[in-house]
């Protein structure tokens, strides 16, 4: 995993010719040795440290993290974030469900979206938040869009009363491929945290997103791989 943007799709390095035995042998090393639960878990609390504190080049303290052009999953890493942010640092952390396209709220995070009592409008940030440590809070949909899309607040305005609410803030957004709000909402945030899936997420998608959310002056603060199902050596996974 990287945190800096001139290194998250570099060229690939000449790498040395090994036969096919050689190759096997190693592959069948590296899984025998490998956790794929503690691995993941690695990564996330160095992302936490990279981007969350200090932070590269400046602290982020709310953040955007979408995939680049499939949604799997996410929901779950921005939980994982968010638990490891809450037992590392001091303050309100919140994780905001903001897309739109997808029932992960419920799926993943085992709790009801409630819809506001009014059923018209834009619900204060907060207002369904759902509690789930000390220092940790859910938000659905409905608290950061509101039920009604006529009604429901500027997404500016929504993001300040993130800032307001919670000290440090994880939110989801759509694919960034297929969707604005990224960009949007990474734009008013501190910078967004891109997710690529492991063997589906082509590198010329990935590139274009990187390329299309810099030029528009959105911070890239890292990326993610998920689905990975086998062992990567270390010097591989650092070009990601």
């Amino acid at each position: 995993m990287s945190t800096r943007v001139n290194t998250l799709f570099p060229p690939f390095a000449r790498i040395r010719q090994e036969t096919p035995a050689d190759a096997d042998s190693r592959l069948r090393d590296l899984r025998s040795a490998w956790d794929p639960g503690r691995f993941a878990e690695e990564q996330i609390c160095r992302l936490v440290r990279q981007v969350f504190w200090p932070g590269w080049p400046k602290p982020a303290r709310h953040v955007v993290v979408c995939a680049v052009d499939q949604d799997a999953n996410v929901a779950g890493i921005c939980l994982n974030i968010g638990q490891t942010l809450a037992r590392q640092v001091e303050g309100r952390v919140g994780v905001i469900e903001a897309n739109l396209q997808t029932s992960e709220f419920e799926d993943v995070f085992g709790v009801k979206s409630a819809s506001p009592d009014n059923g018209n409008g834009h619900v204060p940030l907060g207002d369904l938040s759902h509690q789930i440590s000390n220092r940790l809070w859910l938000e659905p949909p409905a608290s950061f869009w509101g039920e009604g899309t006529q009604d429901a607040a500027p997404q500016d305005v929504v993001v300040e009363q993130l800032r307001l609410q919670f000290d440090f803030a994880v939110v989801h957004a759509a694919p960034a491929a297929c969707s604005s709000q990224a960009l949007v909402l990474g734009h008013l945030c501190d910078g967004v945290i891109l997710v690529l899936e492991a063997h589906s997420t082509h590198r010329a998608v990935a590139q274009t997103v990187k390329d299309t959310l810099i030029a528009a002056k959105v911070r890239v603060l890292g990326a993610v791989l998920s689905g990975r199902t086998f062992p990567v050596p270390e010097t591989f996974y650092r070009r990601l």
